[in-house]
């Protein structure tokens, strides 16, 4: 277990990634296992405006919902002792990449194009703005390749491709610790 409440110097651990590769789920329990708040950042932008990211893109676009992401980063991020899930494009705006970088330790949550699909595809097509394109796959496949010079900032990556949320926690720790 980690015995310091820094995480490689930061006071708390921002995780980061594309959607599907386990923020929520291995946050939540990675919080649990820290003893540490668990904040997922999407959530907080709904309470926030009373609707769903959904409904956020369709009625205001993606520029309005990015500006929505960037105050909640501002608000959230420099708090001490959490654990936050992040969204999966809250990497391609520099102010959000300085502010998660000074007062978090960063963890990108990897998996390939073939897993995010399948196991968007497995939550019954839950509604995610960003795949509502005619080739979901094709869209993934540009989205990461956009988005994966932001994430390789991060402070370390785990691949989730093949592993339980239990599995990325151990792996999460275990780099932490080391």
């Amino acid at each position: 277990m980690i015995k310091s409440a820094l995480f490689l110097g930061k006071p708390s651990i921002s995780l980061t990634g594309f959607m599907f590769t386990g923020k929520s789920s291995a946050g939540r329990a990675l919080a649990r296992k820290l003893e540490l708040k668990y904040i997922d950042l999407d959530a907080e932008i709904q309470k926030a405006e009373g609707a769903s990211i959904e409904s956020i893109f369709a009625e205001r676009g993606e520029p309005e919902f990015r500006r929505l992401e960037r105050e909640a980063v501002a608000r959230i991020i420099p708090l001490s002792g959490q654990v936050v899930a992040t969204g999966g494009g809250v990497v391609i705006d520099p102010e959000n990449r300085k502010l998660m970088a000074r007062h978090s330790c960063i963890i990108w949550l990897r998996a390939s194009a073939g897993t995010i699909l399948e196991r968007w595809r497995r939550s019954r097509g839950k509604v995610r703005p960003l795949l509502s394109v005619a080739d979901p796959r094709k869209e993934i496949i540009r989205l990461l390749e956009e988005r994966n010079s932001y994430y390789r900032e991060c402070d370390f990556s785990v691949d989730t491709d093949r592993l339980t949320v239990k599995e990325v926690c151990e792996s999460i720790i275990k780099k932490l610790s080391s």
